[in-house]
């Protein structure tokens, strides 16, 4: 199965489960690295490297979170790089990638799921938006605002202007 065909809840316990076992205050717990009747582990094989501690479930959930931030800020990929180097402690651009992936799909289905919900604060913070173009006298802005009400609102489907017909004919 490719990445793309992953779903939401596969890429989530992908992540989640890389700390399989947790105390009750969320520290991961880890396997022995070395097996009993295994020659050798992976602390044998390489140990002049040392394995970064796997990520708590509320930690996994947290860094989510930051991410869904960073992408609605709308912060470059490198940016977004280097502030999960610096906060996380991850370099590696593949885990990187599916914690951006995750929280792209998380909010995509939290924008289907909540529709409604988000076009009444849409609605409402253009309301407040126009209200006040009007008290400052601004009244183009509060007309835009109250077009822009119209279209979430699905009373306004034309475009407002027709188009050019002098500028859509070709000589």
């Amino acid at each position: 199965m490719s990445r793309a065909q992953a779903t939401t809840a596969e890429l989530f316990e992908l992540l989640r489960d890389a700390a399989p076992q947790e105390d009750d205050d969320g520290t991961p717990r880890y396997p022995d690295p070395q097996p009993a009747g295994s020659p050798r582990g992976l602390a044998t094989r390489f140990p002049h490297q040392k394995l970064p501690p796997r990520p708590s479930v509320a930690e996994v959930e947290r860094r989510i979170a930051e991410a869904q931030l960073w992408i609605a800020q709308r912060l470059p990929l490198v940016t977004m790089r280097a502030n999960a180097a610096a906060s996380w402690g991850v370099s590696n651009t593949r885990t990187i990638n599916r914690y951006l992936d995750l929280a792209r799909k998380r909010m995509v289905e939290e924008l289907i799921s909540n529709r409604l919900e988000h076009q009444a604060q849409h609605i409402y913070a253009l309301y407040d938006c126009a209200r006040r173009a009007m008290d400052a006298e601004q009244f183009s802005a509060a007309v835009g605002a109250l077009r822009v009400i119209a279209e979430i609102g699905g009373l306004l489907r034309a475009p407002i202007k027709p188009p050019d017909p002098q500028g859509a004919k070709a000589p």
